[in-house]
């Protein structure tokens, strides 16, 4: 048997999942999780993790509890660890006993991870306390529907008695008649109400008011699910750390780079959102690699032009158990510093490294460096740049170029809210085809007054052959160029 996790995933902003759960989480040979569990998080898995969504989404039915139940018993049967990524706590309104009592009745280990609550976090986010000396001293928190998504039965006396706040978990939909039902029983019109949707998110907005307009001004503000109902003194108050949202970040890039980019921007207050996560995908050439694998000696140099072609290179020497001291007597070149520090991370350091990131200079400073005659090993993407084997000809280096792997990109979620970025990231040429070709699919178009930034001059190449012009252009070929060059544009915005 295997070992099952149920995880709480937070209110909705990745970051906030405890550091236990996000170790188990990127542990885990299966993942089953929620709508509510962010999307985001699903980047952390491994690679060879399965993923299975059992929430519900539009057009989408979700899977009926005793189908979850069944799903874990038998994930846990052929998996070593599972994690159950549930929004929120498991036990806050998330059937986590129910999950952990037919776990129990089949003999499967299990362990509960706590999550931060969204009916905590979710007010706090948007500057409201829960209890606040002298305004509340107690919360309550309550689910806002009941069976088959009908107005919960409550005495509505008794909780229109209740001296702290209230708070109402997944109760939009009734929000009309749970504020006509507290009036009903005493609570009075004039109560400070408020409603906060995709809380703790960069999408998050909010409704306040008195109690009996609260409705009307949610209707007015188009707030959606998932929404917290926030009920007492305390909703009037507003602790937020900004008055104004923070500028936001669309970013087009692989799930490594993506992390980078976000803890960069995050350090601007800046809020990033992964648009397109851009997937690698090993070509048909990769056995041409393993073959070349066998011939090393044959070879002076190995030239990598990103950190997958590392990653794909010692993945395959991993593969054929090939020992690293193959490689003792032969030279390292590199683009870029994200490329060396992945190839240092299999503690080699590169021989070779151009003065600026950039393709051409790469060629042109490398034909220096390598002697005529000595053959170069270059494992890289397949829609790399044709110019490094057109200065390698010219040069009389003997190239062999092998394609190992693909770029695909996959639309998220948050590609739906595309036209409240103030920013797009392109972190590839590659990523640039591969996101315009999903917008069209979509429909979506990019907004006038979205900036857009790109990595480098071959990136902004293919923009513009794309879309149009980037504004912003990296110095340097990097995620740390990319955050400079972002940093710089608020600067100058700031100035005028």
């Amino acid at each position: 048997m295997g070992m099952v996790y149920l995880v709480g995933a937070g209110p909705g902003a990745a970051g906030l999942i405890t550091v236990d759960g996000l170790e188990k989480l990127k542990q885990c040979d299966a993942v089953i999780y929620d709508r509510l569990a962010g999307e985001e998080l699903l980047s952390y898995v491994k690679p060879d993790c399965e993923k299975i969504y059992v929430g519900k989404r539009a057009g989408k039915h979700a899977k009926k509890q005793e189908e979850i139940n069944e799903l874990l018993v038998c994930c846990a049967k052929e998996k070593d660890m599972v994690v159950r990524l549930k929004g929120g706590d498991p036990f806050v309104f998330g059937r986590g006993g129910e999950e952990i009592a037919a776990l129990r009745e089949n003999h499967i280990p299990y362990a509960v991870i706590p999550g931060v609550t969204s009916g905590v976090a979710v007010p706090e986010w948007a500057g409201i306390p829960v209890t606040h000396r002298g305004g509340s001293q107690s919360f309550h928190v309550f689910t806002g529907h009941g069976a088959e998504g009908l107005p919960p039965a409550y005495d509505y006396r008794v909780l229109a008695a209740l001296e702290g706040t209230l708070v109402f978990l997944m109760g939009l939909s009734n929000l009309e008649q749970i504020a006509e039902s507290l009036m009903a029983a005493g609570k009075s019109p004039d109560t400070p109400a408020a409603v906060i949707c995709e809380g703790t998110t960069p999408f998050q907005r909010s409704a306040r008011g008195r109690l009996y307009e609260i409705a009307e001004k949610v209707r007015r503000e188009g707030l959606i699910s998932p929404a917290i109902i926030v009920i007492g003194e305390t909703a009037a108050y507003d602790l937020r750390c900004f008055a104004v949202p923070p500028p936001k970040v669309g970013i087009i890039a692989t799930r490594q780079l993506w992390h980078k980019l976000k803890s960069g921007f995050e350090e601007l207050s800046v809020s990033p959102v992964l648009l397109c996560e851009m997937q690698i995908q090993k070509t048909e050439q990769i056995t041409r690699l393993c073959e070349e694998l066998r011939r090393l000696d044959d070879y002076h140099w190995i030239a990598f032009t990103s950190p997958n072609g590392v990653e794909l290179f010692f993945q395959e020497m991993e593969r054929q158990d090939m020992d690293i001291r193959r490689l003792g007597g032969i030279r390292f070149a590199v683009l870029g510093s994200g490329t060396a520090a992945r190839l240092r991370e299999y503690g080699i350091k590169a021989d070779f490294m151009p003065s600026r990131y950039q393709v051409p200079v790469f060629a042109r400073e490398f034909a220096k460096k390598a002697q005529p005659g000595e053959r170069v090993l270059l494992p890289r993407a397949l829609k790399g740049s044709a110019e490094l084997n057109e200065t390698f000809r010219e040069k009389g280096i003997d190239c062999c170029d092998i394609p190992v792997y693909d770029v695909a990109g996959a639309l998220r979620e948050q590609a739906d809210h595309l036209g409240e970025m103030d920013y797009l990231v392109f972190a590839s040429a590659s990523g640039v085809t591969a996101f315009f070709a999903e917008l069209r699919k979509k429909r979506l178009s990019v907004p006038d007054r979205t900036k857009l930034v790109c990595i480098g001059n071959a990136t902004r190449k293919q923009l513009k052959a794309e879309y149009g012009e980037a504004q912003l252009v990296a110095a340097v070929s990097d995620s740390a160029g990319l955050i400079q060059a972002v940093r710089e544009d608020l600067e100058r915005s700031a100035a005028d």
